[in-house]
């Protein structure tokens, strides 16, 4: 489970910025949204251009780095990928996990999307390896601790990184540690709905035919239940030559032709939270009601909250969705200025579960001016 991320020096961001996701308080109500002492679903707002996005890109680059996934949706983009101002050109990437009461720290540097230039991997203070690709000699590596001493260290380049090599190239146990980070890497997702077509990045690295997806694995009356439950769709949906169909009295009609652009973005929410409902990951759902009905999104995320294994991260415009009935104020953050904090943090007030968060917001109890007065 992750821990804790920071990046720097990364686009938007010069500074470090860091989400704590052990910054648990002791809360009676919103139990849904952690997992033990950890935080296990929770909101992102912040104004336009705050670096939300970016956020999400940095969150989910571990992807690329150990698995190769990647979509060129802007995390690619090897020109804007280290921030403008900094003197130093490359941006660090921290991750804490914990795993079967292990902790592990794993970080590195890159240049670009495809260039790693240091990287350092730690298991319980053991130091696996760290190293800067412009000096191997001074290098630290244990790698007869991870099964990988035949990993050739002189050969590193920085196109590929050593863990990724130690996940193809050596043998690991199902529960070991290196198993567990590649899991993480290989089952996140950074998802963004869109009217004709998501934008995504992990699980797979190529579009996919929702049709047959959903009939294939047998998922239509369960499909058809959330469509009701989630977004109010009260349709009859049926499999037809491998299409989704939409019955009715005297014809049917194909759903992705049929359906309103709210409920084929709803579709493609379904086949990602399937995909997702049981993977020790995370998923970062960027502007995660854009296109929604407020009603929509509350239920939406009521049901992913009530239903999912993976560490859920909501990027939000929508006040309404802060709210203690079913969230907390500690799963509740907002980025700003390069920083990103919980409401919790945010105030000198003891926030209860009659609090309205929504309205405390608006008028201004959060806001940064307000804690320096």
């Amino acid at each position: 489970m992750l821990l804790r991320f920071s990046v720097s020096n990364y686009r938007g961001f010069e500074g470090p910025i860091e989400i704590d996701l052990t910054n648990k308080k002791n809360y009676q109500f919103g139990k849904e949204c952690v997992r033990g002492d950890f935080l296990d679903k929770v909101v992102i707002m912040g104004a336009n251009g705050a670096g939300k996005t970016n956020f999400g890109y940095a969150m989910v680059d571990i992807v690329s780095t150990l698995t190769g996934y990647s979509r060129d949706i802007g995390q690619c983009d090897a020109e804007c990928y280290v921030n403008g101002n900094s003197d130093t050109d490359f941006a660090m990437f921290h991750y804490d996990f914990t795993y079967q009461g292990t902790y592990i720290t794993y970080e590195y540097g890159k240049r670009s999307p495809e260039e790693v230039v240091c990287e350092r991997l730690v298991i319980d203070r053991a130091v696996i390896f760290d190293y800067n690709v412009s000096d191997l000699s001074n290098g630290v590596f244990d790698l007869d601790r991870i099964n990988a001493s035949k990993i050739d260290v002189n050969t590193l380049h920085g196109k590929k990184a050593l863990l990724r090599r130690v996940i193809e190239e050596t043998y690991q146990d199902k529960y070991s540690v290196i198993r567990a980070i590649s899991d993480f890497a290989s089952h996140t997702l950074y998802y963004r709905a869109m009217w004709k077509k998501d934008e995504h990045i992990g699980i797979l690295d190529q579009d996919d035919d929702l049709d047959s997806y959903i009939i294939s694995n047998g998922y239509i009356g369960e499909f058809t239940e959330f469509l009701r439950d989630v977004g109010a769709v009260d349709n009859d949906i049926i499999g037809v030559n491998g299409k989704l169909m939409i019955h009715l009295k005297n014809k049917d009609l194909p759903f992705f032709k049929a359906a309103s652009r709210g409920t084929l973005i709803l579709c493609r929410l379904y086949c990602w939270i399937k995909r997702c409902i049981d993977k020790e990951s995370l998923i970062y759902f960027d502007d995660f009601d854009d296109m929604y009905h407020y009603k929509l999104a509350e239920n939406a995320i009521r049901r992913i909250i009530s239903n999912n294994n993976a560490i859920c991260v909501f990027v939000t415009h929508n006040t309404g969705l802060i709210s203690n009935d079913f969230l907390r104020p500690d799963c509740c953050f907002i980025l700003e200025n390069g920083t990103i904090s919980s409401l919790a943090s945010r105030t000198d007030k003891d926030l209860r579960r009659g609090h309205n968060l929504e309205k405390m917001l608006r008028d201004g109890e959060f806001d940064s001016r307000s804690q320096e007065q």
